[in-house]
């Protein structure tokens, strides 16, 4: 067995596979559509940094499972948005944009990155 065969195996195996309704998975093009979702709660200018860097686009995707599973339920609705239920908001301070959630009347930060 080849050395880059042994490191897929092995990073399937620790990496988890987590699942968007029946079969489906949340994509990158997902994340981007949950954030310009989003977008009227921001500048332009951070909106466009946040919806081209792909390492966010991955992130953003991770806290959305890790906010599901903590919340154990369905956050993101069908059209690959944050459902309203959950009052998402963004807060932009210093450099950092926010993204928070209400859930049982808690307001929970779910992704936070530097621009």
């Amino acid at each position: 067995m080849s050395e880059f065969k042994r490191f897929q195996r092995l990073a399937k195996s620790i990496i988890p596979r987590f699942k968007r309704g029946d079969d489906e998975y949340y994509s990158r093009e997902d994340a981007r559509n949950m954030i310009n979702d989003l977008g009227m709660q921001m500048e332009p200018e951070v909106l466009a940094k946040l919806i081209e860097n792909e390492e966010v686009l991955e992130d953003f995707t991770n806290s959305i499972y890790q906010l599901e599973k903590k919340v154990r339920k369905k956050v993101v609705t069908d059209f690959a948005t944050i459902d309203l239920e959950f009052e998402p908001k963004v807060y932009v301070e210093d450099g950092v944009v926010g993204f928070t959630i209400v859930h049982r009347g808690d307001e929970i930060v779910f992704a936070e990155y530097k621009i």
